[in-house]
């Protein structure tokens, strides 16, 4: 493009204005006085005229440019959306359970998109930054990105040397117009390799058994046979894209017969703003087609769209509560959502998880806990694809803890030696079947639903630890106890429901014929004794009854009973405890007369 004055030669007259001055007075001899003084008048009007004007289309080039500025930006958010679409697509596609092998494809072209554009853009604003910093001798550079590429330079109107035309027709043209400088022509070489990357990326794929290929031609004449290669369905946007970032070797110049080199033309006596304007159009061009080619690749991708205006932090984690000193793991994703849309659920619960049985809601769900124990609910949700409902299945598993109380005392925990101590434990946080325990100094044996702990002769103390189960298999400790390891209390001789002292009926003693062993009142244990043998003697009768195995009277126990009217009796057993431990143990009553 072809930097047009209002009066095109006015910088360069404010310029050479002395030699023409000198050359109108130099002809003075042909002029009268009054003449040379209205001559000179007019060449000095003329040059003040001449500088107000160049003064206006400055200020109109830094307006040019800062709507251009404003188009790129605007531009820019378009090409935004159009990579977030990519990112919806790939959502649709793990939604529906498709596989990611042609989008991946795609991906990796956008993301080569975005980096030859990037780079491209830095080059463009790198050489008009060079071009004002040699000017204002600072750097006019307001930001960078991540990968320090320029993004943004400082506004025009900063520029002090805005009216200098000697640096960009130094920088980029030279002192041949009709052969510029080797970085005026790399301009156009820079953005025709971008063109030729991009072309190359579009048109070049597999998708099922066809393989498609595009190489770029090295001038528009050879397009039309170079889109014979590549899929019909693209040569449109590919042909597109190629016509919008050629850049013609030639254009005619203003008032010249002759055609100039691209460079020339755009740079030769421009100004710093014209210059600086003329780099953000050829930016907002780049930018204009890289939204082309990433619309084009957002179409080329196959998936379901889903609609969401919200994006939110979402945590998810097998369960809300912890023991100390566990861990729990939690993953922090991204929930996409449409907040103007209210998900239509249907779910069935424990008995009614089969889908004939479901029912449907709007919104949420409340789970019940009224019943304790381990929880199935299973479900669907209608989600809308293309204007359609298709519903996904879903299903949670929770549980519902029983609340308990526990009373303890520390000082009270006693294992008895060779007894089966029944111990049951509960942690908080896990369901019972989760829970286990085990034994140091004693053996836990689990018998159905509880567990017996068993303590050999000879041990003082033994400790019961208690674990639990996580869902992902996973075993921790919720505690361990301390126990001391005592014998089994002493056993007391069961007739009937007396006990040692009292006094008995004759007749209800002398018509008894077997005894038993029992643990005394307050001891809440299973008591297994076998008698062995025991003896019987009432006082003031000589010689003993005896007692059989087993607890059963024999000879002698009868005869002396009918002689103990208002005498006492005393009975000696031995008996085995469940410990194998072998005890004795009396009593005595005192019959009435």
């Amino acid at each position: 493009m072809r930097i047009v004055f209002i009066e095109e030669m006015a910088i360069p007259f404010i310029k050479d204005y002395k030699s023409i001055l000198k050359r109108e007075i130099m002809a003075g001899g042909k002029e009268t006085p009054r003449q040379k003084m209205i001559g000179m008048m007019y060449l000095v009007l003329t040059a003040l005229l001449a500088l107000n004007v160049s003064k206006q289309i400055v200020s109109a080039f830094i307006t040019i440019n800062n709507k251009l500025e404003n188009s790129a930006s605007v531009i820019q958010n378009k090409t935004l959306e159009a990579y977030g679409e990519i990112d919806k697509k790939r959502a649709g596609i793990v939604a529906v359970g498709g596989s990611l092998e042609e989008f991946k494809i795609w991906e990796s072209k956008s993301q080569q998109l975005k980096t030859e554009t990037s780079s491209l853009i830095d080059f463009l604003l790198g050489e008009s930054n060079d071009m004002i910093a040699m000017s204002e001798g600072v750097d006019w550079v307001e930001k960078r990105d991540e990968n320090d590429n320029i993004v943004k330079l400082k506004p025009l109107d900063g520029i002090q040397g805005m009216d200098n035309y000697d640096i960009p027709t130094n920088m980029f043209v030279g002192g041949n117009p009709e052969n510029p400088n080797e970085r005026g022509q790399q301009i156009i070489t820079k953005i025709h390799t971008y063109r030729d990357v991009v072309c190359e990326l579009m048109g070049t794929y597999s998708t099922g058994t066809k393989s498609f290929s595009f190489t770029a031609p090295s001038s528009i004449e050879g397009l039309s046979e170079a889109l014979t290669t590549c899929n019909e369905e693209d040569s449109s946007a590919i042909a597109q894209f190629y016509r919008t970032l050629t850049i013609p070797e030639k254009l005619h110049a203003h008032g010249e017969a002759d055609m100039l080199p691209w460079a020339s033309v755009t740079f030769d006596h421009a100004p710093i703003v014209a210059a600086a304007a003329m780099f953000t159009s050829l930016r907002l061009d780049v930018q204009n087609a890289e939204t082309m080619v990433a619309e084009y690749i957002v179409d080329k991708i196959k998936a379901p769209i889903f609609n969401f205006n919200k994006i939110e932090p979402m945590t998810l984690a097998g369960s809300a509560y912890i023991n100390q000193g566990d861990s729990l793991p939690l993953n922090v994703q991204i929930a996409a959502y449409d907040s103007n849309q209210v998900s239509m659920i249907r779910w069935g619960m424990d008995a009614d998880t089969l889908p004939e049985k479901w029912q449907e809601v709007s919104g949420g769900i409340n789970l019940s806990g009224a019943e304790p124990g381990a929880h199935k609910v299973k479900g669907a949700i209608g989600v809308r694809e293309r204007g359609e409902i298709k519903w996904k299945n879903w299903e949670f598993d929770y549980t519902v803890g029983q609340p308990m109380g526990v009373v303890a005392q520390p000082d009270m925990r006693v294992l008895y030696i060779g007894y089966d101590n029944v111990v049951e434990a509960t942690a908080s946080g896990f369901p019972p079947e989760n829970v286990s325990m085990s034994g140091s100094g004693c053996n836990i044996v689990k018998l159905g639903n509880k567990y017996v702990a068993k303590v050999s002769r000879g041990t003082r103390n033994a400790t019961i630890s208690v674990k639990g189960k996580n869902p992902d298999g996973s075993i921790v400790s919720v505690g361990s106890y301390q126990y001391k390891c005592v014998p089994l209390p002493d056993a007391q001789i069961k007739i009937g429901n007396v006990k040692s002292g009292d006094d008995v009926a004759y007749n209800w003693i002398t018509s008894i014929n077997r005894l038993g062993v029992k643990f005394p009142e307050g001891v809440n244990l299973d008591g297994k004794f076998d008698i062995l043998e025991g003896s019987l003697q009432v006082g003031g009768v000589t010689g003993k009854g005896k007692i059989n195995a087993g607890g059963g009277f024999g000879s002698g126990c009868q005869e002396r009973l009918r002689q103990s009217r208002g005498k006492s009796v005393s009975i000696i057993v031995k008996y085995q405890d469940q410990s194998k431990t072998i005890k004795k143990t009396g009593i005595t009553l005192n019959v009435r007369p």
